[in-house]
Parts: structure tokens; sequence; C-alpha cells
């Protein structure tokens, strides 16, 4: 006898990941949520499945040595973040992407059914609260170029809470079934550190359907597959060569920009000899002040902070040489125009104007930043498809566990307000 459970049944449904309905005669809709549509892995180059992992390997095996790869980049891009540019460039991505419509909603749910419009829109404004936690999802699925959300399923009222999965234990595992090649579960090893009479670690590994996580992921390189590719990584490279050169220009600046001073010493027809004691005598009254401890009544010669060290003493000798101080410039860094050259570079790789950074004063009336850049605009756009994609996998699977079927399934639209056309709009 087939298994009727509600897990069952989802996990039949989500079996291929692209759920079929007809709508009406011949007419069919399809709910794409994976996007399996969309892409193709590459057989020239693949990036984690055969350059990191071998050949041959496949399912958890393959998820592990992906996982460890996936690690590296994580890495550079906790630092990354800590950079003002593209920390701002992260901000203004979930911002141009969370903006409210003209109505004041943030997802707008389109639907001919009442019952279906009042169910979504209980679960996204009431359950999921997407006003809030929208923003910081699309923030970090444009950091990592990945987010997991596992989905709390009641079998009576759907999804009741959604937790957001860390990308550092999450993985995705794929080619598990041959006969079923879309068949997806995703694996979570979190690794806990215990201190009692001494530290002792421990590991949990749990496994998810696919019906149970929502992946958001940004596929713009076929070669990251299964993964997405940050929103950050073209300019990843060029981060660390212009991270080098603000080093580089500060250690300059620091170490060789202080003017120097060269003192030229009139040693007279002092013998050769006890020319290095007279300098020193000199360089020690010039550099050190004398100072009696008002305690102990020691007598010490203090470092004088208004000299600086490095200073030059040359002596000289000579009929009409005399003692002179002449003044030695510090050297100018000349390398500002390379920081720039690499500056707009990586501003060229996030595909945000320049102005809406600070780099320039004129920023033009526009309200919005992607009424302001048309290609800005785009980059928001597909963004947000991406994310309305898991948003209706989320949908589906609520209406299908409160009884929901066949075209009723899919019986809806939903999208997030582009800054563009709302700008368009009101103009």
């Amino acid at each position: 006898m087939a298994d009727t459970s509600l897990r069952s049944r989802l996990q039949r449904l989500f079996s291929t990941n692209v759920i079929v309905r007809n709508v009406g005669g011949k007419k069919l809709r399809v709910a794409d949520t994976s996007r399996t549509q969309a892409y193709q892995k590459s057989n020239l180059i693949d990036r984690y499945q055969k350059i990191f992992t071998g050949a041959g390997l496949s399912g958890y095996s393959d998820a592990l040595m992906t996982k460890s790869m996936r690690l590296n980049l994580f890495k550079d891009y906790e630092s990354m973040d800590t950079d003002a540019i593209i920390s701002s460039a992260l901000d203004i991505y979930a911002d141009e992407s969370t903006m409210k419509s003209e109505y004041g909603d943030v997802l707008e749910i389109i639907t001919d059914d009442e019952n279906v419009k009042n169910i979504l829109h209980n679960l996204f404004y009431d359950i999921i609260n997407i006003e809030f936690n929208l923003w910081p999802w699309i923030r970090n699925m444009c950091k990592y170029g990945d987010f997991f959300l596992q989905l709390e399923i009641d079998e009576k009222y759907g999804v009741t809470n959604v937790i957001p999965l860390s990308v550092y234990d999450t993985s995705r595992i794929e080619g598990l079934d041959p006969e079923n090649p879309a068949y997806v579960k995703y694996l979570i090893e979190q690794t806990t550190t215990e201190h009692r009479y001494k530290a002792e670690t421990s590991s949990t590994r749990t496994e998810l359907e696919n019906y149970e996580v929502a992946h958001f992921r940004l596929l713009s390189d076929s070669n990251y597959l299964p993964y997405g590719k940050s929103q950050i990584e073209g300019g990843r490279k060029i981060w660390k060569q212009l991270s080098l050169m603000e080093d580089a220009m500060l250690i300059h600046r620091i170490m060789r920009a202080p003017e120097k001073r060269i003192f030229k010493l009139d040693i007279g027809n002092i013998p050769p000899a006890e020319v290095d004691n007279y300098m020193q005598q000199v360089i020690n009254k010039m550099k050190k002040a004398p100072v009696v401890d008002e305690v102990t009544g020691d007598y010490n010669l203090k470092y004088n902070m208004q000299n600086i060290t490095e200073d030059f003493f040359l002596p000289v000798r000579g009929g009409d040489s005399g003692t002179s101080i002449e003044s030695l410039p510090g050297l100018t860094y000349e390398a500002t125009e390379d920081i720039e050259y690499l500056k707009n570079k990586l501003l060229a790789s996030l595909r945000i104007p320049k102005a809406f950074l600070g780099y320039e004063e004129g920023i033009g009336g526009k309200a919005t930043l992607a009424a302001e850049d048309v290609r800005f605009a785009r980059t928001i756009e597909r963004i947000q498809r991406i994310t309305l994609s898991e948003l209706t996998k989320i949908a589906i699977v609520h209406l299908y566990s409160q009884g929901y079927q066949d075209s009723d399934l899919v019986n809806f639209e939903l999208n997030l307000t582009n800054p563009y056309n709302l700008r368009t709009r009101k103009d």
C-alpha cells in the first residue's frame, strides 16, 4: 500500500524539481522552483566537480569535497564584507531588491482566487514576516551566492516556520538516484565543542528532502553548479590587489613621508680620532633632554619627542664650511593613479554606479539607484527573479499542505517591486 502521508506526497511532488499542472484545455503551467531549465553544467570547466573532487566521485563524497573548496571562498567573502565599498554594495543590492511598491507592499500576490491570496498573504507577511526577513536573506545570497532556508511543515497548517541555515554547514547533494537525476537532498553537518574537563568536539549530520529546504542561489555561472556564484566573486581578485596597493601606500606615507633634517657640523681642527666622540656629544645634547626624577632624585636623559630620530648628522671640515641645518623633504607617493584604476575595476565588477557609493557628488535627481542606471536595474531584476523562484516553492509547499492540488496549486504569481519600474510609474 502506497504511503499517503504529507511528507511522502511532498517528496513525490518535488521529485522532478519541475511541477507541471494543467490549467485548462491543452494549456500547461510549469513551476520550475529549482530553475533546472535555466542552466546546464559545463563539460569544459567544472570548477567543483572535476578539478577539485576528482573523477568517479558522486553523491555524498562529491558534496563533502565541494564543501571544503567553498569554505575557502567564504573566508574571502567574509574579509571582503569588511571593506567599505563592498559592504555598501551588498547593502544596496538588498535595499533595491526589497523596495515597497506604491501600495506599501514588499511582495505582491497576484491571483484570481481570493482564498489563495489570503492564505499566501498570511504565509509571507504573518508567518515568515517577509517585510523584515527578506532583506538579510537577499544580502546573504548576494554575499555567498547561496542562502538556505529550512521549512518547518505541519500536516494541517502547512509551513509554520522557517529557519535560516548556515552556508558553512549545508551541502546540496545531487546524483544519488540514477533513475531520477533530478532527485536532490540537503546535508547539514554541524560541529559543536563542549567544555567540561576538556574540550570535546562532536558532529551531527542531518538530511533534509528537497521540499524541506528553499535554496536561494545566484545561477549566473554554470561552473559553480550545483551552487550559486557570489555577486562579489567577480571582484575578489581585484579586491586583493587593491588591498595590497592601499597597504603599500599607507606604509610608504607613514615610514617615508616625514621631513628629515641634515645637520652639518663644523668640526674645525678636532683630530680625526675624536670626531666620533664630539659628534655623539652634540647628538646627545640635541636629541635628549636631562630630567631629574622628583621622587628618587635620579638623573635621566629622557628622549625628546620633539626631534625626529631619523635626522642626519654629518661632520664637515673646511675654512668656510660652517655649521648649517638643511631640510630633506619626504618622499611622495606616485601610485595613486594605480589605486584609482583598481578601484574603478572593482566598481565595474559590482555593477553599481560610482555616484551611489560616495565617489561623485552629482548623482542627478532620480529617487532610486535603479532609476539612475538601467544596467543596475537589470541586475536587481535578476536577483529578484531568483528570489521569487524560491518564494514560489515555499508557497507551493504551503498550498499543497493545505489541500490544494492540480491547477489551483499554481494559480498565483508573486512579484517584487523593481525600483526602475516604480520610478517610471511615478513619473
